[in-house]
């Protein structure tokens, strides 16, 4: 997870909001609630999100659209706020591992259960969040720092076993390049290509050159 900027909000969004809200709440059954609601799903405001993220899960970092579909996520689930529907400020790209109900789903920790959840266009993740690189082990993990970061982890499975696997596997590749980087300057660039914010698992790239503790990146032993 590393800090994005929304962009504007989309004409259509913006234009729409009053109208959207009204359906929902004229709605009398599940069906048409569920009707209203999908308006957020607006092509323009896909698009809108699939910019701003760069195609990424704004809470994982993974690619989606060469495996799956984009889901258009409400940090704040509709169940709990429906006034928040169509605010521009509550939606987010998400992959349908984080946003399913394995995970977030309609979860939302609140203060009282040391949340809420981070949200990458209004926290610094890093505040909460560390991204480490063991290299013994090979493995990535997000670390918490905060009862927020912790409970941010777990709500939305950051280190599920497939997530974990497949990004150590590019993250343990970044790594080499990150020792080298001083000393070459094709690896130096692999490197920062790496820790753009349109690259898969930019946090963690970005947290090789981070480290002071031992090598670039890696876990203190």
């Amino acid at each position: 997870m590393i800090r994005a900027d929304r962009g504007t909000e989309p004409t259509v969004l913006s234009s729409k909001k009053a109208a959207w809200d009204n359906a929902v709440a004229e709605a009398r059954t599940k069906q048409a609630k569920k009707a209203a609601f999908a308006k957020v799903r607006h092509q323009q405001i896909r698009t809108a999100l699939e910019e701003a993220f760069h195609g990424k899960c704004a809470y994982c970092e993974s690619k989606i659209k060469h495996v799956s579909y984009t889901q258009i996520e409400h940090y704040r689930p509709v169940s709990k706020r429906q006034d928040l529907a169509f605010c521009w400020d509550n939606l987010l790209l998400a992959c349908g591992r984080c946003n399913g109900a394995e995970f977030k789903g309609d979860q939302f920790p609140e203060a009282d259960a040391d949340g809420p959840l981070l949200d990458p266009c209004s926290d610094d993740p890093t505040d909460h969040l560390d991204f480490v690189f063991d290299p013994v082990a090979g493995l990535t993990t997000v670390a918490p720092r905060t009862l927020r970061g912790q409970v941010t982890v777990r709500t939305l499975g950051l280190n599920r076993p497939d997530l974990r696997t497949y990004r150590s596997s590019c993250i343990g590749k970044l790594a080499v390049l990150a020792m080298l980087a001083s000393e070459h300057a094709d690896c130096a660039a692999l490197l920062a290509e790496a820790q753009r914010g349109d690259a898969e698992y930019s946090a963690f790239a970005r947290a090789l050159s981070a480290s002071t503790e031992g090598p670039p990146g890696t876990a203190a032993d």
